[in-house]
């Protein structure tokens, strides 16, 4: 596992921004590296994205020092575990909703003492056995990040419960899905809405974790990061992908 430059810009106090990958595509990972974010997330909740393709997907990502974080379909730890062997620099788990959640997934991240990780020393993240059993845990439960995803109404009320499990790094707002929890599905400005990603940065800061968002446009993106956001997902490969040629033909067609 090449150093997490996400943790290390973080720690520094830095904004990171990166986006979420669902096409099943190492080119895809390069062409976001070779753009200049700082992370991509290989979103296996929504897509056709397998573990093989996450695997390829890492390797197309250390080639750019792109951080690596896999968006695990739900909390299941044997999800969490295959995700982490591919040598990805981590996890965001959906749908997180109190702290016996959160400490659920960290156990599943972090090798003994912090967690109880499953142990094996032929994967891809321990080198296929090149790199010593000792060396490889301590440097995973250094480098890995635990991004957790607050998407409901009882994951607000939580939040300083679910910040307090020693391991979480990122609480990750979802707006559209705490759109949909507050019966208004797409309406990411709802005073609602807004107000729980504002609590969020708020027990962010307090609890000393990192708080991170969703923005499907750059106005989006430079609000939120304004507002104390530190880790940024910006767009989706598709939707990216989609505007761009729409755009293109719309000029042309002038």
């Amino acid at each position: 596992m090449i150093a997490n430059r996400v943790k290390e810009k973080l720690r520094a106090g830095e904004t990171c921004v990166g986006v979420f990958a669902t096409i099943p595509s190492p080119a895809i990972v390069e062409i976001i590296g070779y753009a200049g974010f700082d992370f991509v997330i290989i979103d296996m909740e929504h897509g056709i994205i397998d573990f093989e393709s996450v695997e390829n997907m890492v390797r197309a990502a250390e080639i750019h020092r792109l951080t690596s974080i896999v968006r695990v379909p739900e909390a299941r730890e044997s999800y969490i575990l295959r995700a982490l062997e591919t040598g990805a620099h981590g996890v965001e788990v959906p749908h997180i909703s109190d702290g016996e959640d959160a400490s659920r997934v960290v156990e599943a991240v972090k090798y003994a003492p912090q967690g109880e990780r499953g142990v094996s020393p032929y994967t891809r993240a321990a080198g296929y056995s090149s790199i010593s059993p000792s060396e490889h845990f301590s440097r995973s439960n250094r480098e890995t990040m635990t991004v957790l995803h607050i998407e409901g109404r009882r994951g607000v009320e939580k939040l300083e419960e679910i910040a307090d499990v020693d391991g979480v790094d990122v609480l990750f707002a979802g707006p559209y899905d705490l759109s949909q929890s507050y019966g208004v599905p797409g309406d990411v400005d709802d005073p609602r809405v807004v107000y729980s990603m504002n609590k969020l940065i708020e027990v962010c800061g307090i609890r000393g974790r990192w708080p991170g968002t969703f923005a499907p446009n750059v106005e989006r993106a430079k609000r939120w990061i304004k507002a104390g956001m530190k880790y940024l997902a910006y767009s989706v490969d598709s939707g990216i992908f989609y505007e761009s040629l729409r755009d293109i033909i719309m000029r042309l067609r002038i």
